[in-house]
Order: structure tokens, then sequence, then C-alpha cells
């Protein structure tokens, strides 16, 4: 069972009541009600070149036929064993949406603008966060190795058992966010936008270097 964050909201979403053909609907821009599984993505663009549009869909075992997905609107949906390595998700809102067990790994978010978002079991290593904004979003079990937070807001945002390992969050805001069962090694930040992290005691030497502090016998 996908676990619920406090603060989390959950997709609206009744799978039984999905009955329409994702591909079949993408050509108007906007989908909703539907279904892709063990298929290939097509562009998600509209014909015109305009963002698509994604309401209560659900993709399963699903991989991309271009990565280009600038600005995708998606809510109250699901995604599943997906490959989407490298897409690019510039600009994207995401609104009560599960991602589970999927590769994003070198995907683009930059500008992304997420809420209620849960990445589990998720590969994000060398993904592009740069200056996303992230709003009662979740991590679990997620491979954020080389991941580039620089300048996003990640206020509250919840990392469990996670990999942040040479993780870059300079810049980033922090205030509330729980890295405390994540692995660190290598992570970069910037001292004065770390007021608030919670971290674990013994995460905190591993910190130090951050502030520039030498410990010496």
């Amino acid at each position: 069972m996908v676990a619920k964050a406090k603060g989390r909201i959950p997709p609206d979403m009744d799978p039984a009541l999905l009955e329409e053909t994702f591909s079949q609907q993408l050509t108007s821009g906007t989908v909703s009600d539907a279904t892709a599984i063990d298929t290939i993505l097509p562009p998600l663009f509209s014909p015109r070149g305009q963002p698509s549009t994604v309401d209560r869909c659900i993709w399963r075992s699903v991989t991309l036929s271009h990565p280009g997905a600038q600005r995708l609107r998606m809510r109250d949906s699901r995604i599943e064993n997906a490959d989407l390595a490298n897409i690019n998700l510039t600009g994207s809102s995401f609104e009560r949406v599960e991602i589970l067990s999927t590769r994003l790994t070198g995907a683009t978010c930059s500008e992304a603008q997420w809420s209620s978002v849960l990445f589990q079991e998720c590969k994000l290593d060398l993904a592009l966060l740069r200056m996303a904004r992230l709003d009662r979003c979740v991590f679990e079990r997620c491979n954020l190795t080389e991941t580039d937070f620089y300048s996003a807001d990640l206020t509250g945002v919840i990392f469990r058992k996670c990999d942040l390992s040479r993780a870059d969050l300079s810049h980033a805001k922090l205030a509330g966010a729980d890295i405390r069962d994540c692995r660190i090694e290598g992570m970069r930040g910037t001292p004065a936008t770390m007021a608030g992290l919670l971290v674990s005691a013994d995460q905190a030497p591993l910190l130090i270097t951050l502030f520039g502090v030498r410990v010496e016998p």
C-alpha cells in the first residue's frame, strides 16, 4: 500500500473508472480518465505543439517515444514501473500524483511546480530540479545521487531512506525538510539556507564540511 505522508493529498481517482485510451485522446492536448499500459507513449504535445494536460490517468510500464514534455500538466494520476529516463519536464505542473518504481535518470525538471507528489522507489539520479518548487512532496527509498536541487524550494519535503549522495542543495530552501534517514555522503549545500533542515545526530559530522569547519585532534 502506498504510504500517505503528513500533509500530502493522494490522487482523487478511481482506477475502475478509467476506461479511455490515452493515445487516442492525446491528439486534442487534453487526456482524462485514461490508461496507458505496456506501451510507448506518443509525444506529449498536441499536434499544435502545445503542452498537454493529463487528468485522472494511469501510466503503467510505459516508455517514451520522445523526451519532450515541457510544461506538462498532470493531476490526480499515477505512474508505475515506467522508464522515463531523460524526460524534459521543465516548467511542469504536477498535483496529487504518485510515481512508483519509475526510472527518471537524467530527467530535466527545472522550474517545475509540484504539489502533493509521491516518489516511491524511483531513480532520479542525475536529474535536474533547479529552481523547482515542491509543496507537500515525499521521496521514499529513491536514488537521488548527484541530483541537482540548486535554488529549489524544498520547504517541508520529506526524504525517507533515500540516497542523496553528491546531491547539490546549494541555495535551496530547506526549512522543515527531513533527510534524517538518508545517505548524504558528498552532498553539497549552502550553510545560509540550511536553517530548519532536519538531520540525525549521526549525519551531523558529515554536514560540518558544508560550514567550513575543520575538526582536529
